[in-house]
């Protein structure tokens, strides 16, 4: 059939009154003013008139998918392309609430295929958050839009008295100001009131509650007010004025206020932060100083510092015992003087008991120790002592008490002959103080004079001298020989003479000065703490003559070293050089079974070369003096010449513990003596890398000695340094473990803030990842806000890795910063997105 719907500009039409369920075909026939009509086009097809269901979409410009911003008074559209079969419904809401479109500034007009929300002349009211909402039988799609409209700052001001001094003023004001963007404050001043004209200052970005004006002139009255303007560059009204003020000299003498818990007695355990903290004020601004028992307190490792316009804060970490005593805070300006005294305690273990540890009454099996109470007490009462041995021969300690209450007591079963130390040590409730040591003492009973020394015999004689020698006594009486004095008689004489003034401590000494051709007998006594023994079986009458004999042959010569072809013997001096100086020696050798004897050199140790390897010799020595030569003495045995193979070794025990520590940036050296035949091959590694000599590292090696040098120390150049030492005998590794501490590196960021109000927000970081070597004492959280370059600290002893930031202020734009601490120093610091203190669902934003 033919439709009657002519003259169709638009390239769509609806068509209308069919009925459901019925087919139909469709084609379209254009026709020009002229009335002349086209061919049909073809058809559409056999079509079945049913509903057709399509859910509702949405295309907008890519601008909205951001914040839209626009200043106040200007227009703002939010225009869409929709679609849907049926047309779904159209609604817009803001801030959750349907937006009525029947207000005179707001405007909604929609077609069925583009819907348009205009708001007028717009308000910082008309920002939020629009939702464009569709919705039919297919569904419902949801568009959300934030719009910030930008209006002037808001300013709440309360300009109280301002504080003068000569030439600057500082202005005290308590001012809230509102606005989106955040506003700067800008201030103007009017200079004598009746002239009504008002001055711009050039100060801005004020952060604080006051704010020093300068250049002003003395006795001249002024006004003045603030003006806040935000980044769109708008302006809020004028605030009331402070009133008419005179500039003149006004000086306030310094006043101090803290706590009342800081005027008692301040108490904290050792390893606490102690801090005091003192609110200040004063005109001119006074001059602050911390003292401490009489002495200036500078800020160092652990004590810091820090004072503003209004404060002062002393802070002590890690405190020890030493930091007790009475801080005193002193401000000063020419208005006057103002110290607080505040008295602090730590608390701590106790020091060392008052000494010396005293052992009396020493017998075989027991003794007695008296000692006095520790100086120190650590700030609590002593509760008991724990007394404790130790045989020197041994490392380990035994318990002798552990819960004595007095300063004296008994100590028994003690081993006879065995020597011991003693030491106590003072408890109170925080722990157990340090050690107060006796000196070594033997368990014998009483001491008693020593026997007389045996076989006192004269080895050597010339015509002013004699040398006499003797043998130990068989007992020394309980305790150690001291010294021997020696007498000595002429044959006609009734008198012993001392030889020696002092006691000697060697089995021999010469008796010099004597008369040529007299004779003489001499007798030993020995001393020990008890005093002198009997004296000695007096020695045959020797005559003071030169002798005219051969000197006796030298001690048996040792073999002390060997190789392939050399072997090296040395001896002692002959007991009598026969009454004329020994002045050489004659060393000969010859090969086992050999009948000739070969002549070697002159001294007290020799090195014969030339010798055949795997071939047998025989050794033996003779002394010369004046009058000839002495009877060989012989080598112990024969000996076979090769190269001794010896296994490699190094001596460690100069390390303790074999643990070596270094703070970053100094030096270390592991220096270890080393033996081995033949000399060994050293290596060195840091675990499994082997090391080179570098700018750091140096590796010197001698053949009885090795040392490492590592300079500028990094924590890299910790732990375990193998030595290995190489020879024919065999190979050995020794280890030495080295840890270099130093600072931690920054804490792992990123710097997280969460949960963000209009007053605080919550920080949250990972630990670092070194921690210099040693367990991170506490974290330091400070804070920035927009607009300056200094930080201001929110928390310096923050033990775990979150923390909560109170007191923001609204509004202000904030970047925090933590920062590790351990007990050598403080990390860099990691910084956090700058973020803005408001709640997530303000009205203003």
């Amino acid at each position: 059939m033919k439709a009657s719907f002519t003259n169709i500009i638009d390239t769509q039409f609806t068509i209308t009154e069919l009925t459901e369920g019925d087919r139909y075909e469709f084609r379209v026939i254009a026709r020009n003013a002229a009335g002349v009509l086209s061919e049909p086009s073809e058809s559409t097809g056999p079509i079945t008139a049913q509903d057709e269901i399509e859910a509702p979409s949405v295309s907008m410009d890519s601008k909205f998918k951001d914040v839209i911003i626009v200043n106040a008074g200007d227009t703002f559209t939010i225009d869409a392309d929709i679609a849907g079969k049926p047309l779904p419904d159209i609604m817009w809401l803001k801030d959750g609430k349907e937006i009525d479109s029947a207000t005179q500034r707001m405007e909604i007009k929609s077609t069925i295929t583009r819907t348009v929300l205009t708001v007028k002349d717009c308000i910082r009211v008309d920002g939020g958050h629009f939702v464009l909402s569709l919705s039919n039988v297919g569904g419902t799609k949801q568009v959300p839009i934030n719009v910030k409209v930008l209006d002037r700052p808001e300013l709440d001001a309360d300009l109280r008295k301002i504080v003068t001094v000569r030439a600057s003023a500082t202005l005290r004001l308590f001012v809230t100001i509102r606005g989106s963007p955040e506003p700067e404050v800008k201030w103007t001043k009017r200079k004598e009131l009746p002239d009504g004209r008002w001055l711009k200052c050039n100060f801005t970005n004020l952060q604080e509650t006051y704010f020093d004006v300068t250049g002003l002139t003395e006795d001249q009255r002024y006004d003045f007010h603030v003006i806040a303007k935000n980044a769109a560059g708008l302006l809020s009204e004028p605030s009331e004025g402070t009133g008419p003020v005179t500039v003149k000299d006004d000086v306030d003498p310094p006043r101090i206020t803290i706590e009342d818990k800081l005027r008692q007695l301040v108490v904290v355990k050792a390893g606490d932060i102690l801090r005091i903290d003192a609110e200040i004020s004063g005109r001119p601004i006074p001059v602050i100083s911390w003292s401490k028992d009489g002495k200036e307190i500078e800020a160092k490792a652990r004590v810091e510092i820090s004072s503003t316009l209004m404060s002062t804060t002393l802070i002590v970490r890690d405190s020890i015992r030493r930091d007790s005593g009475q801080y005193v805070l002193t401000l000063q300006n020419v208005a006057g003087t103002r110290s607080l005294a505040v008295n602090c305690k730590v608390l701590d273990r106790p020091g060392p008991s008052s000494g010396p540890l005293e052992v009396t009454g020493l017998t075989a099996e027991k003794c007695t120790l008296t000692w006095g109470p520790p100086q120190e007490n650590g700030g609590a009462e002593i509760q008991h002592y724990i007394v404790e041995k130790r045989e020197t021969s041994r490392l380990a300690w035994t318990l002798v008490y552990a819960d004595m209450k007095a300063t004296t007591c008994k100590v028994t079963k003690l081993l006879k002959g065995n020597e011991y130390i003693f030491r106590v040590r003072g408890v109170n409730k925080y722990g157990t103080g340090e050690a107060l040591e006796s000196d070594a003492v033997k368990a014998m009973d009483p001491f008693t004079v020593p026997a007389a020394p045996t076989n006192v015999e004269v080895t050597s004689v010339t015509s002013e001298a004699m040398t006499i020698c003797w043998e130990r006594p068989v007992s020394d009486g309980g305790s150690s020989i001291s010294g021997y004095v020696i007498e000595k008689r002429e044959k006609s004489g009734l008198r012993w003479v001392r030889v020696n003034k002092r006691p000697v401590y060697d089995l021999r000494v010469k008796a010099s000065n004597l008369r040529e051709g007299c004779e003489y007998e001499y007798r030993v006594y020995a001393e020990n703490a008890a005093g002198l023994s009997a004296p000695s079986v007096p020695c045959p009458l020797t005559k003071a003559e030169d002798p005219l004999f051969l000197p006796s042959p030298p001690a048996k010569p040792k073999i002390i070293d060997s190789t392939k072809t050399t072997i090296t013997l040395a001896w002692n001096k002959p007991l009598f050089d026969g009454g004329s100086p020994v002045t050489g020696y004659s060393v000969e050798y010859r090969k086992t079974n050999d009948e000739d004897w070969i002549v070697g050199t002159k001294s007290l140790k020799m090195v014969l070369e030339g010798l055949v390897e795997n071939t047998e010799y025989e050794f033996r020595v003779k002394a010369q003096n004046d009058t000839g030569i002495s009877y060989p003495r012989d080598a112990l045995s024969s000996v076979i010449i090769k190269e001794p193979r010896i296994e490699p070794t190094a001596d460690l025990s100069s390390i303790n513990k074999q643990l070596i520590t270094c703070k970053t940036g100094n030096s270390f050296a592991i220096d270890i003596p080393i033996s081995g035949r033949p000399t060994p091959k050293v290596t060195w590694k840091l675990e499994e890398m082997k090391l080179k000599e570098t700018d750091r590292v140096s590796i010197k090696t001698s053949k009885d000695r090795t040392t490492l040098l590592v300079k500028d120390a990094k924590r890299g150049d910790s732990g375990k340094y193998y030595l290995i030492l190489e020879n024919a005998a065999g190979a050995k590794t020794f280890t030495v473990t080295v840890t270099v501490f130093g600072r931690p590196n920054p804490p792992t960021g990123p710097v997280e803030v969460s949960g963000i109000t209009s007053e605080s927000c919550v920080l949250t970081w990972a630990e670092p990842t070194d921690d210099g070597g040693t367990d991170i004492t506490n974290y330091i959280v400070e804070k920035r806000e927009s607009g300056q370059t200094s930080w201001q600290v929110v928390n310096s002893s923050v033990k775990r890795t979150t923390i909560k930031v109170t007191h923001l202020t609204k509004y202000m734009e904030y970047t925090f910063r933590v920062c590790a601490e351990n007990k050598f120093g403080v990390s860099k610091p990691i910084e956090s997105q700058a973020i803005v203190a408001e709640h997530p669902f303000s009205k203003y934003n």
